[in-house]
């Protein structure tokens, strides 16, 4: 039996914006401090290190509590815990959302009762933990919580990755105008209060989830979808001997399928990390930007991927395989281009030499002319667009790999993995901004074009993956298919031998 997962549009954009606030929530913890937590904590005497350490704590735990679920995600795989998707399942993954919110609420709450360097440390230590978990489980709803293949299923992917990013970078902007208005304390009570109302929400989703027995479908016929491993979904979910289950985590680390998705969002939100702890700092010594222009600059680059990840999510469906692979290829090509450039463009329409003004005098003695700020504002926008066509799709890549999986604790291990490994990019970007002087804009422009070095390492080494990926697909369609004409011979049988049929793509 498997879930029958076709919702009424309401009722899907409900749970789709319900899982999406999850990770907005999740996501404001951490960034709507970046236009003022930095300079304040320079302003305090700090150093790079110090700050990046305050400010990638969050990161640092997020990868703590990641492994720390990734690997008990792994564990249910090597024991006797294979089982089919549930709704028991699902319901206890919006509880672990509830949970989670509740615990981060109490360290906003703490932070912002006794703000300073000891504690701001130890509770964004805290809320980067528990966030892990929401991204974990909101990225597991939002694939799982829809059928799949469908465009509901697309719909809550896209939401979830434009609200996590789309909160990254706009989270600032939300920051400062609470900062400029109602000063520090109240940005953490604020965040408090809408993680309070979110949980109501997820209340709700939680009692409308049927219960198991309830809305279900018969055993389906095998498609091509389900015969893309070489087991099928019976071989899966009856793995009693000890060689079989570490044979299928094999299989799911080796996966060419799941660790293309990781080559595209692994170094891209290096990339990114690195950018947001930089930008705030540069903006300061360099452009004298006060934290309400900060959180423009942010903001500019979260509209920016609104837009570009909605035109992707109607255009991914039309994409052949072979489209699919040169978008995301090019993408990370655009994305090294903007990160290395972007804090050049200002320079345009100036007149300080690009170079050796700077290597001989890293005072901020460039007055952000007109032109140059118009010039670096559209490279902001360049760089929102470059995130999109990276992050998005990789959402999708993680989507697809995930529904050939049919064994729970296989969806799990796989999600978890890439959530781990996404968290380990962030991190790796935060502790590589604490490299640069605070106040030296060639040291951060030498770190971002050195990022922007190796994404495109990473994008050659995806578009090889992907060619792997395909032959993975075609050997798992091939297997299967001869395994299923031995067994069942018979014409009226669904899996008998009938005229080929490409795969389809997603439906609209």
């Amino acid at each position: 039996m498997t879930l029958n997962k076709q919702w009424s549009w309401p009722f899907a954009i409900f749970c789709a914006v319900t899982i999406a606030l999850c990770i907005v929530i999740d996501i404001l913890q951490y960034s709507a401090v970046l236009s003022f937590l930095p300079q304040g904590l320079k302003d305090e005497g700090y150093m790079a290190h110090e700050i990046a350490a305050v400010i990638g704590s969050y990161y640092w735990a997020g990868f703590l509590g990641g492994a720390c679920l990734t690997s008990f995600q792994i564990s249910k795989m090597l024991s006797n815990e294979e089982k089919e998707l549930t709704w028991g399942h699902l319901r206890k993954q919006v509880m672990n959302l509830v949970i989670g919110l509740m615990c981060g609420t109490v360290a906003l709450t703490v932070e912002g009762l006794w703000p300073s360097m000891a504690v701001h440390f130890f509770t964004r230590f805290a809320q980067g933990f528990f966030g892990a978990f929401l991204f974990f489980f909101s990225f597991f709803l939002s694939i799982e919580l829809f059928q799949a293949r469908t465009f509901q299923q697309r719909l809550a992917i896209t939401m979830s990755t434009m609200a996590l990013h789309s909160a990254e970078v706009f989270g600032p902007f939300f920051g400062a105008a609470i900062f400029v208005h109602w000063g520090p304390q109240t940005v953490f009570f604020v965040l408090a209060g809408l993680s309070c109302v979110v949980q109501v929400l997820l209340l709700v989703v939680y009692v409308s989830l049927p219960q198991d027995g309830e809305q279900v479908s018969g055993t389906p016929a095998p498609t091509e979808r389900s015969l893309l491993l070489p087991q099928n979904a019976a071989a899966q979910t009856r793995l009693t001997d000890t060689s079989q289950r570490w044979d299928l985590l094999k299989r799911v680390m080796r996966s060419p399928m799941l660790w293309r998705s990781i080559l595209v969002v692994a170094p891209a939100a290096m990339v990114k990390a690195a950018l947001e702890n930089i930008l705030p700092l540069f903006a300061d010594h360099k452009l004298k930007y006060d934290e309400y222009h900060v959180g423009l600059c942010f903001t500019l680059i979260a509209v920016s991927f609104l837009c570009t990840s909605m035109l992707i999510s109607f255009s991914w469906g039309y994409l052949t395989e072979r489209g699919k692979n040169l978008f995301v290829t090019s993408s990370m090509g655009f994305l090294a281009f903007t990160s290395s450039t972007l804090l050049v463009a200002y320079m345009y329409g100036g007149h300080c030499n690009l170079i050796i003004d700077d290597l001989f005098d890293s005072t901020p003695d460039c007055a952000p002319f007109k032109h140059s700020v118009r010039f670096f504002y559209f490279s902001l926008w360049l760089f929102g667009m470059a995130c999109a066509g990276c992050f998005t799709p990789a959402g999708y890549l993680l989507g697809e790999y995930v529904d050939t999986l049919q064994n729970a604790a296989s969806k799990d291990a796989a999600n978890g993995i890439w959530n781990t490994l996404w968290e380990v990019g962030g991190c790796m970007g935060i502790a590589l901004s604490g490299i640069p002087n605070t106040r030296s804009w060639m040291e951060e422009q030498l770190l971002m074009a050195t990022l922007g070095f190796i994404i495109m390492v990473c994008a050659v080494a995806f578009f090889h993956l992907s060619m792997l990926a395909a032959n993975e697909k075609n050997e798992g369609l091939s297997l299967g298919e001869k395994t299923c004409n031995r067994k069942h011979a018979s014409v009226d049988h669904p899996c008998s031998p009938k005229p080929p049929a490409a795969m389809p793509a997603y439906t609209n």
